[in-house]
C-alpha cells in the first residue's frame, strides 16, 4: 500500500471524527448527587467566616406588600472546615418562597435557581458519606434560617445539583422540578433545606443568582457568596476519572476505524 493510500484512510477516519459534534474531551455536566447531613454534625466540622448574606428575589406579575415586599429570598454564609476538614471550605445556600400568589391567584413557586461558581466542588466523606453537596434539614446551619416546610408539605431539597465547567468559571444549578424523580418545584411558605458545596477554595465573590420561575424574573436581581479564582475541571476536585461524552467516543472509533482500513487493504495487496 502507497503513502498516498494510507494517507487518504486515515483522513477519512479524522474528517469522520470532525464530523461528529466535538471529537476532542470537552467540559462535561456533572450531577453531583446531594448527600444528607445533619445540622450537628456539619457545624461540629466547620465554622463560620461569614455572616448570612440574604437577598430578596421578585418576579413578573406576583403583587408584593408592604409587609411581603418580594417574592422570595437568598441566604448564603461561608464556613471552614476544622479538623481533619481544615483546608476546604463550604458555601451554604437557602432559598425560601414567600407565601403569595400571582395574578392568576396560582401559589407561586421556585423552579430552580443557578448561579456562576468559580471552583470545581470537592468531593469529601463526612459521616461516611461522599459527596460534594450536602443538604441538611434538621436543624439551623450557622446562622441561616431555620428549613421550614410549606403548608401541608414536607421540608424540600434539590431534586438534583449540576456543575458544569467552562473556560474560566463554572456553574451551579440546584433543580427543585424534576420529572424523571416526580419532584416538585419549591412551593410558596416554604423554606428549602440548607444546600452546601464543598470546595478547596476560600477566595469570595458574589454573583447574581438566576431564579427560574413561569414568571420572568425582574430585579433588583439577588446575590450569594461563591468562589472565585478556583480550579475549573469537568472532574469534581478529588475524583480521579471522568466519562468522555458519546461524541469523544465516536471521534476515537472513527480513527481506529481508518486504522483497521488500512490494515485491510494491505492484507488485500499482499495477497
Amino acid at each position: 500500500m502507497n503513502k498516498f493510500t494510507y494517507a487518504l484512510a486515515l483522513g477519512a477516519g479524522l474528517a469522520l471524527g470532525v464530523a461528529s459534534p466535538s471529537a476532542r474531551a470537552s467540559a462535561l455536566v456533572q450531577n453531583l448527587a446531594p448527600a444528607s447531613l445533619t445540622a450537628a454534625q456539619f457545624n461540629a466540622d466547620f465554622s463560620s467566616t461569614t455572616g448570612v448574606l440574604t437577598q430578596n428575589y421578585s418576579v413578573a406579575n406576583t403583587p408584593t406588600t408592604a409587609t411581603m415586599p418580594a417574592t422570595g429570598v437568598v441566604q448564603s454564609q461561608v464556613f471552614q472546615g476544622t479538623g481533619q476538614y481544615a483546608g476546604l471550605t463550604a458555601y451554604a445556600y437557602e432559598f425560601g418562597v414567600n407565601n403569595v400568589s400571582d395574578v392568576t391567584g396560582q401559589p407561586t413557586y421556585l423552579n430552580s435557581a443557578a448561579m456562576q461558581f468559580g471552583s470545581t466542588p470537592t468531593p469529601t466523606t463526612i459521616n461516611g458519606q461522599n459527596s460534594s453537596v450536602f443538604v441538611i434539614n434538621d436543624g439551623p446551619v450557622g446562622s441561616l434560617n431555620v428549613p421550614q416546610a410549606a403548608p401541608g408539605s414536607t421540608i424540600q431539597v434539590p431534586a438534583s445539583v449540576a456543575w458544569q465547567p467552562g473556560t474560566t468559571t463554572g456553574s451551579l444549578t440546584f433543580q427543585y422540578l424534576d420529572p424523571t424523580t416526580n419532584a416538585g418545584p419549591l412551593q410558596a411558605g416554604a423554606t428549602g433545606g440548607t444546600i452546601v458545596v464543598i470546595t478547596n477554595d476560600k477566595n469570595l465573590t458574589t454573583p447574581q443568582v438566576s431564579i427560574q420561575n413561569p414568571n420572568p424574573q425582574v430585579g433588583p436581581y439577588p446575590v450569594a457568596f461563591a468562589p472565585t479564582g478556583g480550579t475549573i475541571s469537568s472532574v469534581p476536585q478529588g475524583s480521579e476519572t471522568g466519562t468522555p461524552e458519546p461524541a469523544t467516543i465516536i471521534g476515537w472509533t472513527s480513527v481506529l476505524g481508518a486504522l483497521a482500513l488500512v490494515r485491510r487493504v494491505r492484507r488485500g495487496a499482499a495477497v
